[in-house]
């Protein structure tokens, strides 16, 4: 075994195979990933969205939702310019029309006429799951749709915040979302104290296709934004649980023993490039369900990412390393990181 900042790697932790990114980006393909909130798909209108380099097009068609490709086997023109007609795909160019299959079921320019097998958008397995549209390239996704089981509980208001996208590569972005080390430092007052910068003992597991982990115990600012309406004059505790459902989307769940309340993150990245990724987030209370609160909350979150994305977008490789030793690893400070990292590379070499 080789050691990196007093981890211990095991021999399949180092390769030095520089293909190892590009194989994990196209295993990304067997995976579901959120492409756009469910409040985007209107009735009448196919919406543009791109997952792993691959324009695609959203719509609803008998009340489903479902994505192709975003290309006519016509011409080539973007179906996404066309309108949604009878529950169909109009192509905007030759008015070519596409069933939820993907199938063409009419061609105006010949009516009438035997329409060719090969006439047809490529469809990809699409299914609706916590107010976000989720989309496979595989026929045969590796692992089940990331669940949030509070999004319809009538005990929690539940906060949608816009999507937004970085520079950086899918797994830069989860890494950075589950680092404790780097609270006290980057969200000094906010979410963290940097005369308190030592990460506690955290356990972690792999549980079906999640990684389940702890932070045992953190103290919160009560100005923080999103602890505004607890009206609490000390400084918050909490107890966070988190599940990262592999490998691209984080349900983090913060207990207040004090207060006998809750506060919910549901996080998941979309990888539209092998260095570019859209974020999804939606936060959960069951406290103050009032409109001041969530703007409260949402202009929290928006000074967290604004405090986050100047350093994440400039790390470098955009991409994560593959390979352990590439970048050094800490002792319990990085233990997330390195199970994160070592179920990646399974994925990426399987």
């Amino acid at each position: 075994m080789a050691e990196t900042g007093n981890v211990a790697l095991k021999e399949d932790d180092i390769r030095f195979d520089e293909s190892g990114e590009r194989l994990l980006y196209k295993a990304l393909e067997r995976f579901w990933h959120p492409v756009l909130y469910a409040r985007e798909l209107v009735e009448d209108k196919p919406v543009p969205a791109t997952l792993l380099g691959e324009p695609l097009v959203v719509a609803r068609l008998g009340g489903e939702a479902r994505a192709f490709r975003d290309l006519c086997p016509h011409r080539g023109t973007a179906i996404s310019l066309g309108w949604v007609e009878d529950d169909a795909l109009r192509c905007a160019y030759h008015g070519w029309k596409f069933g939820s299959d993907g199938m063409c079921t009419e061609i105006p320019a010949r009516f009438g006429t035997k329409i060719p097998g090969r006439a047809r958008l490529t469809a990809y397995p699409t299914t609706e799951q916590a107010g976000m549209i989720w989309v496979c390239l595989s026929d045969e996704p590796e692992l089940p749709v990331p669940q949030f089981p509070q999004y319809t509980d009538p005990a929690f208001r539940i906060v949608t915040v816009d999507s937004y996208d970085w520079n950086c590569a899918l797994p830069r972005r989860i890494e950075n979302y589950v680092d404790f080390a780097h609270f006290a430092w980057v969200h000094d007052g906010v979410l963290g104290d940097r005369n308190q910068p030592e990460v506690p003992d955290h356990g972690i597991d792999r549980v079906a296709g999640e990684l389940r982990f702890d932070h045992p115990g953190m103290a919160e600012p009560p100005s923080s934004g999103k602890n505004k309406a607890l009206d609490s004059g000390e400084p918050v505790e909490v107890k966070i649980d988190y599940r990262l459902f592999m490998p691209n989307t984080v349900l983090l769940d913060q207990w207040m023993p004090s207060l006998e309340q809750r506060y919910l993150l549901f996080f998941a990245v979309c990888p539209t490039g092998p260095k570019t990724c859209r974020s999804f987030t939606l936060m959960g209370r069951d406290y103050s369900f009032d409109e001041r609160t969530d703007q409260e909350m949402l202009d929290f979150n928006a000074l967290v990412i604004g405090q986050d994305l100047p350093l994440v977008q400039s790390q470098r490789p955009e991409e994560l390393p593959m390979d352990l030793s590439a970048e050094i690893q800490i002792r319990g400070a990085d233990r997330v990181a390195v199970e994160y990292r070592r179920w990646l590379r399974e994925i990426a070499y399987a």
